[in-house]
């Protein structure tokens, strides 16, 4: 019997993530840290909790990863104006030059990824994806939307 699609993807996936985590730490990152400082860098000015709800990370999840990386010297938190209670997230220079340097790196491995297909696999790969994902979000929503 053939496997099945579903957990095909969920294994290449997980495999992909492992190894791009794999590598990054021989770089001296991690995945956390990378999409972290991606999307604080991203948005400016976001709060602790708003850059856990779009990482979809509990709370005391993103404060250990925010203390670690704080205690790395890569971001800061600092007081909003005007909300005493609340963080922003930013990057420091030496965070900066960090995300600078993982993101080229995430540019050659993308590069070296792509070299694994010719342009029209390239294309059937990024269409049937994106349906996929295009399709289970929209089903995602529409489970939230009647919970």
């Amino acid at each position: 019997m053939e496997e099945r699609l579903g957990r095909l993807l969920a294994m290449t996936g997980k495999v992909v993530r492992e190894h791009f985590d794999a590598a990054l730490g021989d770089i001296g990152s991690s995945l956390n840290t990378y999409v972290v400082l991606k999307v604080a860098a991203l948005h400016p000015g976001m709060s602790q909790r708003e850059l856990a709800g779009a990482l979809g990370i509990e709370g005391p999840t993103m404060t250990h990863h925010l203390d670690r990386m704080s205690a790395d010297g890569l971001l800061q938190r600092i007081p909003r104006p005007g909300d005493r209670r609340a963080y922003c997230v930013q990057l420091t220079p030496e965070g900066r030059a960090h995300l600078d340097r993982v993101d080229a790196f995430a540019d050659d491995m993308d590069t070296e990824f792509r070299a694994e297909f010719t342009s029209s696999e390239l294309s059937v790969v990024f269409d049937v994806l994106t349906r996929i994902k295009d399709r289970l979000s929209k089903e995602a929503n529409v489970h939230h939307a009647a919970g």
